[in-house]
């Protein structure tokens, strides 16, 4: 299938290159070999392998997933995602998916102060950072502006790279979506397609400038059993969760749960979730209103001044220290 949308008005006859799937779990086109695809996950969890790792993927999330990826799901569990499959050329004819892997919009990147010794994302970073002394030179030019919105897609290494987000971020991701398919499916009069333009440099803006702040959901593992349970505690994260409730979720004895979690990251299966619960406290405590008791609820303490104890341990300050602290530097 092309996926493409066609005009519905009969004075235009034409179609875009931006097609919209909301569905269950993925779309059927999620590995299309023509497209790029941003996927925002509204709901669920799974697994994925790449290369014989693999990541846990928890909702409200979003990917950017280029033409060379594909995606092989170990386990999910009430996913449910809308994707946006679009053509680069959409954005700018010039940006074929050729012409964007030659490299030659990255230009820039190769003038990176200490840039020999960087990844190429730790180089692209800095220099929008401003650690390049060619990129206002380079930038200025809008051809490599409309080319820094498609930077999530191709310039990491990687086939797919996931975010997890915010609720405002993700409250902005769904309108835009919803917005962006209401064009596709209306196309009230006949300037739809470049309403529909405009939502997609919003929404390509948007994961460039936000999304890639925070990855906690880009942890890699590389044994398939610590990465199922990791998926487990993320999905059960605000419920009380025990050792037992795990053994007889994944038909494991202790000794073989806590030998996987040592050998993958050095701790016992149950420090881990408080690791994770830690890291999620962190995570709302900066980007929420939500009170130190709401987020200690959430997290799966229902005694606040365990919770704050705990939180403590790990980061030398109280839940309410360092709200406070995070809140100062807003």
């Amino acid at each position: 299938m092309e996926l493409k949308t066609k005009s519905k008005r009969p004075e235009m006859n034409c179609a875009i290159d931006v097609f919209y799937d909301e569905t269950q779990g993925f779309s059927n086109y999620i590995n299309d070999s023509a497209t790029y695809k941003a996927v925002l996950v509204e709901a669920g969890s799974f697994v994925v392998e790449e290369d014989g790792e693999y990541r846990v993927i928890t909702a409200p999330a979003a990917m950017a997933v280029n033409e060379k990826a594909n995606l092989k799901i170990v386990s999910e569990s009430g996913v449910k995602t809308c994707t946006v499959f679009f053509k680069p050329t959409f954005i700018r004819e010039e940006f074929t998916i050729e012409a964007i892997n030659s490299g030659k919009y990255e230009k820039f990147l190769a003038s990176v102060k200490n840039g020999d010794q960087m990844s190429p994302e730790e180089r692209m970073y800095a220099a929008l950072k401003g650690n390049c002394a060619e990129f206002e030179k380079d930038y200025t030019d809008s051809i490599f502006q409309d080319a820094l919105l498609l930077l999530e897609f191709n310039w990491h290494n990687r086939n797919v790279v996931y975010y997890s987000l915010t609720e405002q971020e993700f409250a902005v991701a769904v309108r835009l979506c919803q917005r962006l398919k209401a064009e596709l499916d209306s196309q009230p009069d006949n300037f739809w397609v470049l309403r529909v333009r405009q939502l997609m440099f919003s929404l390509l803006f948007t994961a460039t400038a936000d999304f890639n702040r925070d990855n906690r959901q880009d942890d890699i593992y590389k044994d398939p059993l610590v990465a199922k349970v990791a998926r487990y505690m993320w999905v059960n994260i605000g419920n009380d969760i025990t050792l037992n409730d795990i053994l007889k979720a994944f038909s494991v004895n202790k000794n073989t749960l806590n030998d996987a979690f040592n050998k993958e990251k050095s701790m016992s299966c149950m420090t881990y979730l408080e690791q994770l619960r830690m890291k999620y406290a962190n995570k709302l405590l900066q980007f929420t209103d939500h009170s130190v008791s709401e987020i200690s609820n959430i997290c799966g303490y229902r005694d606040t001044n365990y919770f704050s104890k705990v939180f403590k341990k790990h980061t030398g300050m109280t839940a309410s220290e360092y709200q406070k602290q995070m809140k100062g530097l807003c």
